[in-house]
């Protein structure tokens, strides 16, 4: 009876644990595989911790890459969530709150083919195509999404330009894939445009439109020569 009563008890903290350390890691996989492959980009999470008890989750070091670009376009710092934690293995995720704070922005654009390419635009492009003609088997709905602490950066090293500025906070509510949510797609569209407002009213205002209308691409061509010698160099060495 002892050790019947010892295997009841024992098996619960056993699979508790297991999912504790395991489950974190697989949950993070997932978000990682999916996120990466809906947004055509390496997404990459650094940690993800789940209380599956409570029902909280924080997350840090989120980064989204570039494609065309070095570094990455989106880095995010912490990420706090409050959820129904079993609800990550069913087919209606529930969320409570979401948190993202300290958000970096980096907006790159440079002159290539005799036209000027950005970081931002490819993306949006890939998110019209891919939010159109696909569709998730996973439901969610996102009660109240803040975001805090945001800075945007706009560079550009052939026009030689490095400034970053302050984003107003951002709140969304009832947002989703479900009936009655908000549909998400619609959300981070309506973000992207206000991004991409902002970036040209700070062109504007900071006269970044002067040094690309004087800029020389003579000058230009003389700097990818002299990034090619360098690379050729290295591959020698």
């Amino acid at each position: 009876m002892k050790k019947f009563l010892s295997i009841i008890i024992i098996l619960p903290i056993c699979f508790y644990l297991f999912i504790e350390f395991i489950g974190d890691r697989f949950i993070k996989n997932i978000l990682q595989n999916n996120i990466s492959s809906s947004l055509n980009r390496e997404v990459s999470i650094e940690k993800l911790n789940i209380d599956y008890l409570s029902g909280e989750a924080d997350a840090k070091g989120i980064k989204l890459l570039n494609k065309k670009f070095e570094g990455y376009l989106v880095n995010i710092e912490s990420v706090k969530v409050n959820l129904d934690a079993f609800s990550i293995f069913s087919n209606n995720i529930i969320i409570n709150d979401v948190l993202l704070k300290d958000i970096s922005v980096n907006y790159y654009f440079d002159y290539a083919e005799q036209k000027i390419i950005d970081n931002v635009r490819s993306l949006q492009d890939d998110l019209t195509y891919r939010t159109s003609s696909s569709e998730s088997n996973k439901y969610f709905n996102i009660q109240n999404l803040d975001v805090k602490n945001i800075s945007l950066s706009i560079l550009s090293p052939d026009f030689n330009i490095d400034k970053t500025f302050s984003l107003k906070d951002m709140s969304f509510n009832n947002i989703g894939n479900t009936k009655k949510s908000n549909d998400y797609k619609d959300t981070l569209k309506k973000v992207f445009n206000e991004t991409v407002n902002t970036i040209k009213e700070k062109i504007i205002n900071n006269n970044f439109l002067d040094k690309i209308q004087n800029f020389n691409t003579e000058d230009l061509e003389d700097k990818v020569k002299d990034k090619l010698k360098n690379k050729l160099k290295k591959l020698i060495n």
